[in-house]
C-alpha cells in the first residue's frame, strides 16, 4: 500500500514502510536538534506517529502543519535528516540498500514543505545544516583571500 505528503498539488508518493521510516528518521533528527520552542513540534508528530499514521494515511501539510513556523522546521528537519543518512548517522550503514530512496524522500519531502512556506514568504529558504556550512565555507574562502592580499 502507498500513502502520500502532499502540499497543494505536489506530492512525494512512498510505500507505507518507507513512509514509517522517513517519519522515524526526521524524529530521531528533530529530537536532537530542537530548541526550546521547537520541543512542542516534535511532541506532536511523535503523537501523529504513534497514534494517528495507519498505511496509507501521509500527510497533507496544509491541514497537519498548518502553522508557518512549524513548517519552516519540518522543512529543515527533513533536509538535515537527507543529510543525516549521507553521513550515515541514522543507521547501522553495513547495508546500504535502503540510502538512496531513503534521501531522495527527505530531501523531497523537504522541499514540499520549502514550497509550502515559499507560497507565503517567496524569499524564505531553511537555515539547514548544508546551508549553514556552505555559509561557512564562504565566510573562510573571502577571509583566505583578504588575507591574502
Amino acid at each position: 500500500m502507498a500513502c502520500q505528503i502532499t502540499f497543494q498539488d505536489r506530492e512525494v508518493q512512498l510505500n507505507n514502510r518507507k513512509f514509517s521510516d522517513l517519519i522515524f528518521f526526521v524524529l530521531s533528527v528533530a529530537q536532537s536538534s530542537c530548541d526550546e520552542t521547537e520541543t512542542s513540534y516534535v511532541e506532536r508528530l511523535q503523537e501523529m506517529f504513534d497514534n494517528e499514521f495507519w498505511p496509507g494515511r501521509g500527510i497533507d501539510i496544509e491541514i497537519d502543519f498548518p502553522d508557518l513556523d512549524e513548517q519552516k522546521f519540518w522543512c529543515r528537519m527533513f533536509f538535515d535528516t537527507a543529510r543525516a543518512i549521507v553521513h550515515g548517522e541514522l543507521r547501522d550503514t553495513k547495508y546500504k540498500y535502503w540510502q538512496a530512496s531513503t534521501i531522495y524522500l527527505a530531501y523531497a519531502t523537504g522541499r514540499l514543505f520549502e514550497y509550502g512556506v515559499q507560497t507565503v514568504e517567496p524569499r524564505w529558504y531553511a537555515d539547514t545544516l548544508d546551508r549553514l556550512e556552505l555559509r561557512d565555507l564562504i565566510n573562510e574562502l573571502e577571509t583566505s583571500k583578504n588575507n591574502s592580499n
